[in-house]
């Protein structure tokens, strides 16, 4: 067994940044004896590790059968989107209130990296650095009860949008990247100028634009072609 680890806490951390990047999709078995060996965890901890997963959401626990990534709902998925609003809303409000020189500094540096992983093509870096920015906003709103919150519930995003994200001329995580590489830029020019009003409309229009790019509800085709389908099978 390799002895990469026994930090469960930091298992935990790599898992929840394994999701974040969209490496672990909705749906993927997490076998047991595979994070044991993996990490150099015991069955006891390994166990431990799955029902704090669980416990956030990001993990279900299926009787007789094992631990899987999430799978969460459409309803699920407005909802987090709606809390997101909320919070961020309140988070960026604060922080566009009072951000210093160094703060500022900050969010460009993050930013930078941001389009340096897109323009690399690193783009599971680059979804990470995403979901990062908006953790890195309430850390300098100084809202640790309101980060907390947004620190559980930026995986659960992650894995709406490996499961949802629709079609577009960009296909999925180059689309969604590309989107949030421009308007994370635009937040951060209107927080800097203390420009509330409009920082906290920015932030709203970015979390509404993520959710439009979602396929939340059911598609009905009536025409489909099941030669062209299956002529690759």
């Amino acid at each position: 067994m390799q002895n990469k680890t026994n930090d469960l806490d930091s298992v935990y951390q790599r898992i929840w940044e394994a999701i974040v990047a969209h490496k672990l999709l909705p749906g993927t078995r997490l076998k047991e004896e595979d994070l044991s060996e993996t990490f150099g965890l015991s069955r006891g901890f390994v166990r431990k590790l799955l029902l704090q997963l669980s416990h956030h959401k990001l993990v279900h626990l299926v009787p007789n059968s094992g631990a899987f990534v999430a799978e969460p709902s459409p309803e699920e998925a407005r909802e987090i989107f709606q809390a997101r609003r909320l919070i961020e809303a309140e988070l960026v409000r604060e922080l566009a209130s009072k951000c210093t020189a160094r703060e500022k500094q900050l969010l460009q540096e993050h930013v930078e990296r941001e389009h340096q992983a897109f323009a690399q093509g690193q783009q599971s870096l680059r979804i990470r650095l995403s979901g990062e920015f908006h953790l890195l906003i309430g850390k300098l709103a100084n809202k640790p009860v309101l980060t907390s919150f947004l620190h559980e519930i930026i995986p659960r995003s992650s894995l709406i949008i490996a499961l949802y994200q629709g079609p577009g001329p960009l296909k999925g995580k180059a689309r969604h990247s590309g989107l949030s590489c421009s308007e994370h830029t635009g937040l951060l020019a209107a927080i800097a100028a203390h420009e509330v009003d409009k920082a906290v409309q920015l932030m709203i229009d970015h979390l509404n634009e993520i959710e439009a790019q979602l396929q939340l509800e059911p598609t009905h085709d009536e025409d489909v072609n099941l030669k062209e389908i299956f002529a690759d099978l």
